[in-house]
């Protein structure tokens, strides 16, 4: 249609061009002529509009699947199974290292922050059955008040008050509650234990975790299909900018399909199949620095048999000297006027003291998980699941790495490798162990190679390997858009619309 008006208006201007304008009378035929023209092109660009808008009335009615929801809460109805995570502790299960994690970020940037997080690990100790009171913060009287109002949930004016009046005689209020919790969820340990023991225990008499896990995968993948072939959900990637129609078009996708596949390799199983090949040996890639630094403990676990044992000796050691310099203080007031130097040298020393021991424990419980849960001869998926058991390890070793992430970014890229890591099936991470020194761009490519698709090793090399995933996942998404209920064309047809509106 396009072609045959700008065919006819290039006539009607060479028309019009020529018509006499020699006196009144022809003066005002070409005037009627083009008043003619005028309405006949109203015309044609209302019949125009008219078919526009039928083409893309079906957009109008586009919805999201319903069966998404539905597919996604049946899902999350699986997620009962991480409680059972065998790679973690109850301090994990509680959630308490990411809480004092975010304790330790917030103490730096607000107050109202600091105490949600402080009320979220009180509700954790309710969850497990352990109650807190005044009387369990025993490192410091300060801390002991302060905590008081947060367990009677006074209000944030009452809680900023106190934090005032405190804070300039003792600046270590917030990471003396923090040490001050590691010590209380060691005394209650064997009590929480026992509750997630008696929780698994139920819960096996009605479910089968293996049966669970093989839901997961098959919705999961249900889910994967629904979403990428929805047609709702394409049209508004195209819409909101994260699609692009000269990504699609016919010379880009020959040319990548040219690219990687010969005329009989290009199908959708090898599509599916690389996809996932490229989706794992990604992982490995983005998270080679906490591979190689698991690698290192990994190679020495046998050192590390002892070492939460006699971390915690000397975390009990170091705790008798604060609760006894405390105590022998207590009649005296805090900090008071009666308090000599030399006891606030030595209470400030024995403080400082047991909050770096807690720091060091921390490290050495994971630790300790190496030695107990994996081997010489544990495989990448083993590791990157114990990895994302363990969210203070993961956020210590990721800030390691760039100190301008923010916490937020690293919770998202944990919270994303835990689902990946517990919610696929693997055949690459699963089958490779971590000890073992091999060339995996080789590998890969030698496997393909046999099965006529070219990912050569320098495909998988540095930033080359996202511009390799970059392509497979164009052609996948191409495929899911030849399978969905919406057309190329009529979305290019929508988009230019859209603009045209948008100009008058």
């Amino acid at each position: 249609m396009r072609d045959n008006l700008e065919e006819y208006y290039t006539e009607f201007k060479k028309t019009f061009e020529v018509l006499p304008t020699n006196n009144k009378a022809n003066r005002q035929k070409k005037l009627d002529y083009l008043l003619d023209e005028e309405k006949n092109t109203n015309s044609k660009i209302k019949m125009v509009l008219d078919e526009i808008k039928f083409r893309l009335s079906p957009f109008d009615s586009l919805c999201e699947n319903e069966d998404i929801k539905k597919v996604s809460d049946k899902l999350a109805t699986c997620n009962v199974t991480n409680e059972w995570n065998p790679y973690n502790t109850s301090y994990e299960k509680m959630h308490l290292d990411f809480y004092l994690y975010q304790l330790e970020r917030y103490s730096k940037e607000d107050l109202v922050s600091v105490n949600d997080c402080l009320k979220k690990i009180v509700a954790s100790f309710e969850k497990v059955g352990v109650v807190l009171t005044k009387e369990d913060f025993n490192f410091n009287n300060y801390a002991a008040d302060y905590m008081e109002l947060i367990l009677n949930k006074s209000h944030e004016e009452g809680l900023k008050n106190l934090f005032e009046d405190i804070y300039w005689r003792f600046p270590e209020l917030i990471k003396t509650i923090g040490a001050n919790f590691k010590s209380i969820y060691l005394r209650y340990e064997k009590k929480i234990d026992k509750y997630y023991k008696l929780r698994n225990e139920e819960f096996l008499k009605t479910y089968n975790e293996q049966d669970i896990f093989d839901m997961r995968l098959k919705l999961n993948k249900q889910l994967k299909n629904l979403r990428h072939r929805d047609g709702y959900l394409i049209f508004n990637k195209f819409k909101d900018g994260e699609y692009f129609i000269s990504t699609f078009n016919e010379n880009s996708i020959e040319k990548i399909k040219s690219t990687y596949f010969n005329e009989t390799s290009y199908n959708p199983d090898n599509l599916t199949k690389l996809s996932y090949t490229l989706f794992e040996y990604s992982l490995m890639v983005k998270y080679a620095y906490l591979l190689n630094d698991m690698k290192e403990r990994l190679s020495k676990k046998d050192e590390f048999k002892s070492s939460k044992a006699n971390a915690l000796k000397a975390i009990n050691d170091s705790e008798k000297k604060v609760l006894k310099l405390n105590k022998a203080n207590n009649h005296k007031g805090l900090f008071g006027k009666k308090n000599d130097e030399k006891w606030l040298f030595k209470y400030n020393e024995a403080l400082n003291d047991i909050i770096s021991k807690y720091d060091s424990f921390d490290n050495e419980c994971f630790n300790d998980l190496v030695y107990s849960k994996l081997s010489q001869d544990s495989s990448v998926l083993e590791v990157l699941k114990l990895v994302t058991s363990c969210y203070l390890y993961f956020a210590t070793e990721t800030k390691k790495q760039d100190e301008n992430r923010t916490i937020s970014d690293i919770t998202k890229d944990f919270n994303e490798l835990k689902e990946d890591v517990n919610n696929k099936q693997y055949t690459l991470l699963n089958n490779i162990v971590l000890l073992e020194d091999r060339d995996m761009k080789q590998i890969i490519s030698d496997k393909y190679k046999l099965e006529g698709i070219n990912i050569s090793a320098d495909a998988l090399d540095g930033a080359n390997v996202e511009k390799t995933i970059g392509d497979i996942k164009t052609l996948i998404r191409y495929e899911d858009i030849l399978g969905s209920q919406v057309d190329l064309d009529d979305i290019e047809l929508y988009l230019e619309y859209q603009k045209l509106t948008e100009k008058n």
